[in-house]
């Protein structure tokens, strides 16, 4: 059985790389930001990657791969198998112990992930960071001699990352090869044993982790990554000033919620919680994995059974009173995995960001010559302007994402619900998101609500902070 990773001569549009070798029990940290080449170099590692001329891809037998594209294709295959309509219940989905071969023969391994208490859930019943740590486990647990993982610490608790460290350590001590594709130089894993890095279609760097760390400063100017890797200068803003500014009314709440709780199948979630939102009072939501984050949001933005049994005011208006939930989301700007997941309709990058106008998952009616040329200023901010018209699905992860949070922005909305929506983006991205934001908070365009576990997310613009699962 072939063991060893080799891959020579590789020339792509976005990427060249003449040599690149890894062996078994080695550990390899490959960091590169968004549009870098990294993607199409992770998806070179990944099986039915197309035929390059003249190029050597020599790959390790029986890989197990953690991606973006494969957590789509779970969620996809578990929409497919849904039957709640046959069911006088929501049907909880596959259970979450399923996806372990043979869990009693890594139960110290699913201990050290906190996952042994929701192995009997369903996949739908657990939260995104749940859902990430057991689809890890799943290859982890899968027998496979090499990990290839993409972006592993995205929607992890600190905790979390934590386990992931030791547990990704512990497959190297026991001679398992790893690849571990990162775009910050602060998600460089505690135990990886040698660093590659990818800058514009190229990989300048590439050795030991002793020999590069020190490296990385060769970059700094070049490659926005900065010369100490835990103390990154911001990135320049990616988004313009030009807004217009416009304000909520001073005298409403836009949420208001008394004694709230949610929960799925019986089980609690989150209870007893207070929380009153009004216009400027810009709100970060933090707290472990599985205690009801997005659950709180969810509930708040209508896509929650629970909406219509808690004292829940959006906007002024009491759920459950015959209010039409569409007109309330007129006022919202929402950008989430549960979105990112559902937006698998067809349509263009540009249907994508217009479609934000009429709080739509696709474009159904014919758009203005005024929408059309909003949605390209807010496609100019993110650099995406050049990709209007392909396909929104043929983007890199990374680049949905921004494309999702340009369809949020692009109404100015009272509330903007921001689940933690920048998974996937590199540490110029995020900042540029961030930067923004504080200039909406400065602008008083509109008021946020804002999820993360980032503690490099946790800006001062944030005047509140609601901290879940104490």
């Amino acid at each position: 059985m072939n063991k060893t990773m080799k891959i020579s001569n590789i020339k792509t549009p976005d990427l060249n790389i003449p040599l690149f070798e890894a062996s078994p029990g080695q550990f390899w940290c490959v960091l590169g930001q968004n549009r870098s080449g990294i993607d199409t170099f992770f998806s070179l590692l990944s099986p039915g990657q197309a035929t390059i001329q003249d190029a050597e891809i020599c790959l390790p037998e029986n890989m197990g791969i953690f991606s973006f594209a494969g957590q789509q294709a779970v969620f996809e295959q578990e929409l497919k198998n849904d039957d709640t309509d046959f069911m006088d219940r929501l049907d909880p989905g596959t259970l979450a112990r399923a996806f372990i071969h043979d869990p009693d023969k890594y139960t110290d391994m699913i201990r050290a992930f906190g996952m042994d208490h929701v192995l009997d859930q369903g996949y739908r019943q657990l939260s995104t960071g749940q859902t990430r740590k057991l689809l890890l486990l799943s290859r982890i647990c899968s027998g496979s001699q090499w990990l290839l993982i993409q972006s592993p610490f995205d929607g992890l608790d600190k905790a979390g990352c934590g386990q992931l460290d030791l547990a990704l350590d512990y497959c190297r001590v026991c001679g398992m090869g790893i690849l571990v594709f990162v775009y910050d130089p602060g998600d460089i894993p505690a135990g990886a044993t040698h660093i590659a890095v990818v800058e514009n279609g190229y990989m300048p760097f590439k050795g030991s982790r002793q020999d590069i760390l020190p490296r990385l400063s060769e970059l700094q100017g070049q490659a926005n990554f900065s010369a100490d890797v835990n103390d990154l200068k911001p990135a320049k803003p990616a988004f313009s000033q030009d807004a217009l500014p416009r304000e909520t009314p001073h005298s409403e709440a836009l949420v208001k919620l008394k004694d709230g709780h949610a929960g799925y199948s019986g089980k609690p979630v989150f209870s007893h919680l207070d929380l009153c939102i009004t216009p400027g009072d810009h709100t970060l939501v933090s707290g472990p994995n599985g205690c009801g984050k997005s659950t709180l949001l969810q509930v708040i933005t209508g896509d929650h059974p629970a909406c219509y049994r808690n004292r829940l005011w959006i906007f002024g208006i009491r759920r459950g009173t015959g209010e039409s939930i569409w007109e309330l989301k007129k006022r919202m700007g929402i950008v989430s995995t549960d979105l990112h997941r559902n937006y698998r309709v067809a349509g263009s990058v540009l249907d994508c960001v217009i479609s934000g106008l009429y709080d739509t998952i696709g474009l159904y009616q014919r758009p203005g010559p005024e929408d059309k040329k909003k949605a390209m200023a807010w496609l100019e901010r993110i650099s995406l302007a050049d990709k209007a018209k392909i396909p929104f699905r043929t983007l890199s992860y990374a680049d949905q994402r921004l494309t999702l949070i340009a369809r949020a922005l692009i109404k100015l909305p009272d509330l903007l619900v921001l689940d933690e929506p920048t998974h996937g983006l590199d540490r110029a991205n995020r900042n540029a998101v961030l930067d923004f934001l504080g200039q909406v908070v400065m602008q008083k365009l509109s008021t946020i609500l804002y999820v993360s576990h980032r503690e490099d997310e946790f800006r001062d613009f944030f005047v509140s902070h609601i901290r879940m699962g104490n």
